[in-house]
């Protein structure tokens, strides 16, 4: 069984300005598709905005001094072959100026007994302020098992923490809310075993450092707790649709999906 460890790490300083919204507008569409119910925006929007205001609003200035820690509110994983681990995260910023420029995920893996089979940091896009980012990625360590041909034992849990360097803070008036709009097709069953996920997504605009933006299928069970995700990167033109197609291989039993969309930094 997995075990889910919410955890919070420490960041540091620099800039300001305002800005508000979602980092991602997921898809909303309540049709199911082969079995499998997709979630209405409602169902997946978190909180951030919320805890925020029911908190003193902070200052640009005080946040340029102390940018509040970004948060993994929720995440999922599933062992794939040869060691590695699919994962996916729900990535919170509450800081109304500050965008966390290069976060870093840790991830520990560890086996039944509690010890640890590989760590990772792995690197996480750009997070503007005031914004919610759904991320799928692959971590893990298999090159031992792979020279000695042996398999690598898979992961009883999983933890993972995410940080930003003091130094990789900057103020943004930048506002992605409401960039992306996203139209779901649904799934369907490719003939070498995937599920494919297919639609078109729209950019209204181009934010600074990016001509590309990230799709991520992040999928849900009963409760809306994360399972797991898959995610493609495509060139987008501020106003014209483009269409996306994400592979799932292996994927988890899910009963919902969500597809959200983000800058995806090209230098990243």
């Amino acid at each position: 069984m997995k075990i889910r460890t919410l955890t919070i790490a420490a960041l540091s300083a620099v800039v300001a300005l305002g800005l508000a919204g979602c980092a991602s507008n997921p898809t909303v569409n309540d049709e199911a598709a082969n079995g499998q119910q997709v979630q209405s925006a409602d169902a997946q929007q978190t909180d951030a905005s919320t805890d925020q205001a029911a908190a003193p609003a902070r200052t640009p200035e005080e946040e340029l001094a102390d940018p509040a820690d970004l948060t993994i509110a929720d995440y999922g994983w599933f062992p794939a072959e040869n060691g590695m681990v699919d994962f996916a995260v729900e990535v919170q910023n509450s800081n109304a100026t500050m965008e966390a420029v290069a976060p870093v995920i840790h991830a520990v893996a560890k086996d039944a007994d509690g010890n640890v089979l590989f760590e990772k940091d792995v690197d996480v896009p750009s997070v503007l302020p005031d914004s919610t980012y759904y991320f799928s990625m692959v971590t893990g360590d298999n090159s031992g098992m792979k020279l000695a041909g042996q398999e690598a034992p898979q992961p009883e849990t999983m933890e993972f923490t995410i940080e930003t360097p003091d130094d990789a803070w900057q103020q943004t008036d930048v506002t992605i809310g409401d960039i992306y709009t996203i139209e779901d097709a649904g799934i369907s069953d490719t003939d070498f075993g995937a599920k494919e996920f297919t639609g078109t997504v729209t950019a209204s605009e181009e934010v600074e450092g990016s001509e590309s933006s990230r799709v991520d299928v992040i999928l849900f069970d009963g409760d809306g707790n994360i399972e797991g995700g898959y995610f493609k990167i495509v060139d987008t033109t501020p106003g014209q649709a483009v269409d996306y197609d994400v592979y799932a291989m292996g994927a988890p039993d899910f009963a919902s999906y969500q597809v959200y969309a983000s800058p995806w930094m090209d230098e990243a």
